[in-house]
């Protein structure tokens, strides 16, 4: 990898006491009502071939460039986060010695460390900047779970090394219309993977023992792990979960955005597939969580209730979202801001997290600016109101 200009040593110790003269000092700073996220008047342009779709199927910073995920071509690109500019392709092959499956999600820990999931297979395949594979880790899945479950743009739930454990999150197996209550609680939202060994255990974090007290919920999680904490939010509830670590039991803080519906709705247990779509792409729901290590936040999104006539527009959605919710909380989790973002520019599950703040994709479809050859991004940083 091409290495990066450095600041000289004056000038960065100057634009580090400044930034960080214009910060808050603790995290109750933050919660004096004072800040709201804020675009700051830059855009990131990424320069795209002809191939490469201007909405992504994930995406990760990591150490000054910009990874980008392309699944039908089984290639994870890397983008020059200053300039823009593809510094390189890695594309893998399916099968053979340098076979890796077929790419689901990725996690970069570091240059030198870049972790590929399949969606069915339980392997990790470890890789770098080169391209080259360098190790297979094939652990146990355990029985009636989904292997690790890393999507980076759907539910955000990034892996966590620790030592030789990486934490995972995962699915559990089974008809979703018919779990219980004491179903749900019995089962595992992650899994630990011992990378020596491929042996698995599961953590202590479990659905919480009330998610179905008043009927049927869509129970998918996203994980954040960031500062001292490990944070779920789940789909159908206000609340966030945490621990101070994935062997300590989850708590709870009630952290509801205002955006959403008071009571979020249930699933339509006698509805039509209408119904179903309408329940889980258009009704009052949470989705990732997003953790800053930079600003030391995490983001939350939302989407308030829609209203549907036809399939065709709940079909669109995916590719042409509506409006949705952004909250900001501090380490916290206390509420900083709670902010509405109108429907037709952003693309809410483009996003990433850079040392400017966060990333937001203007590349959707009814954006007048929209441009296929370029992904965009504008860039949001806590200001004072």
């Amino acid at each position: 990898m091409p290495s990066k200009v450095h600041l000289s040593s004056n000038l960065f110790f100057f634009c580090f006491i400044l930034i960080f003269a214009c910060q808050p000092k603790n995290a109750n700073d933050w919660v004096s009502g004072k800040f709201k996220l804020k675009n700051i008047g830059e855009k990131l342009t990424v320069l795209i071939d002809d191939n490469t779709p201007n909405v992504s199927m994930g995406l990760q910073y990591s150490q000054g460039y910009l990874f980008n995920v392309k699944w039908g071509n089984n290639e994870i690109q890397i983008y020059d986060i200053d300039t823009g500019l593809k510094v390189k392709g890695l594309k893998f092959e399916i099968e053979g010695d340098q076979g890796v499956g077929q790419i689901f999600g990725f996690h970069v820990h570091n240059l030198d460390s870049i972790f590929l999931f399949s969606q069915l297979d339980p392997v990790l395949v470890l890789t770098d900047t080169s391209g080259l594979v360098k190790n297979r880790i094939r652990y146990y899945q355990p029985e009636m779970y989904s292997p690790a479950f890393v999507h980076n743009s759907y539910f955000l739930s990034p892996p966590v090394l620790e030592g030789e454990d990486m934490y995972v999150k995962t699915h559990f197996q089974g008809n979703y219309r018919e779990v219980t209550s004491e179903q749900l609680k019995a089962n595992h939202m992650t899994f630990a993977i011992n990378l020596q060994t491929g042996s698995v255990r599961f953590l202590k974090h479990t659905y919480p023992d009330d998610y179905l007290n008043s009927g049927l919920k869509h129970f998918e999680p996203s994980m954040a792990a960031g500062g001292d904490k490990v944070v779920y939010s789940l789909f159908g509830d206000h609340r966030l979960f945490f621990a101070s670590s994935f062997e300590d039991p989850l708590q709870f803080i009630a952290v509801a955005s205002t955006h959403l519906d008071e009571t979020l709705p249930l699933f339509p247990l006698e509805g039509e597939r209408f119904d179903t779509q309408k329940y889980l792409q258009g009704s009052s729901r949470y989705e990732s969580i997003i953790y800053d290590p930079f600003k030391e936040v995490y983001y939350r999104f939302g989407f308030p209730t829609y209203t549907f006539e036809s399939d065709e527009e709940i079909r669109n959605l995916r590719s042409e979202p509506r409006g949705f919710v952004i909250m900001t909380l501090d380490k916290d989790l206390n509420i900083i801001d709670d902010q509405y973002f109108e429907g037709g520019k952003y693309m809410p599950n483009n996003v990433f997290v850079g040392e400017k703040g966060l990333y937001i994709s203007t590349s959707h479809p009814n954006n007048p600016e929209n441009q296929e050859d370029k992904m965009v991004f504008e860039i949001f940083e806590l200001k004072e109101r």
